[in-house]
């Protein structure tokens, strides 16, 4: 794997002037994402939290639970590099607002605008996906969705079985 420092169990740190990730890293990135509770990895090409620019490989293993947020001030972007996932996005009040395949035979590339509530729903074994977005990182510049839970499982697994139901039927309608 490319030269890292280690952060915490989820997030590393690229070293070195330029950075290149191949498929062994990946696969290194998936092992640890597996290895940790939230099953999700990712490695960080900005130096610091601090960077104006922040680039992130992300792995989630099927079933991670990515809490509903929306970022203050900053748009992000994810482009995918492999696997399969639905983005979806939020009204205020935490109606679907809109779905977007992402990943095998949907979109690769998907901008979300700053102040949108979203979430993704992991329909591959693992995701992979390269993200951008404005820094510094500052935690109360994402704000999480209040009607949706926490990382407790429970609550969890129920929001996610409901929302892939809801999702499912949108689909069938359209």
């Amino acid at each position: 794997m490319i030269t890292v420092r280690k952060e915490s169990d989820e997030v590393l740190y690229s070293e070195g002037e330029i950075c290149a990730i191949g498929p062994d890293d990946i696969a290194e990135l998936k092992r640890l994402a597996s290895q940790t509770p939230r099953r999700r990895c990712r490695i960080c090409f900005h130096g610091a939290p601090d960077a104006k620019l922040h680039e992130m490989l992300i792995v989630h293993e099927n079933g991670a639970w990515v809490r509903p947020h929306k970022h203050v001030e900053k748009d992000e972007s994810l482009h995918v590099v492999e696997g399969a996932a639905r983005l979806v996005s939020f009204s205020e009040d935490g109606k679907i607002d809109k779905v977007v395949n992402v990943g095998d035979d949907g979109a690769l590339y998907c901008r979300i605008p700053e102040g949108v509530y979203h979430t993704l729903l992991i329909d591959s074994d693992w995701f992979v996906f390269h993200e951008t977005t404005l820094g510094p990182f500052e935690r109360s510049r994402t704000v999480f969705a209040p009607w949706a839970p926490d990382d407790d499982g429970d609550s969890v697994a129920l929001f996610i079985n409901e929302l892939r139901r809801n999702v499912s039927t949108m689909e069938l309608k359209t």
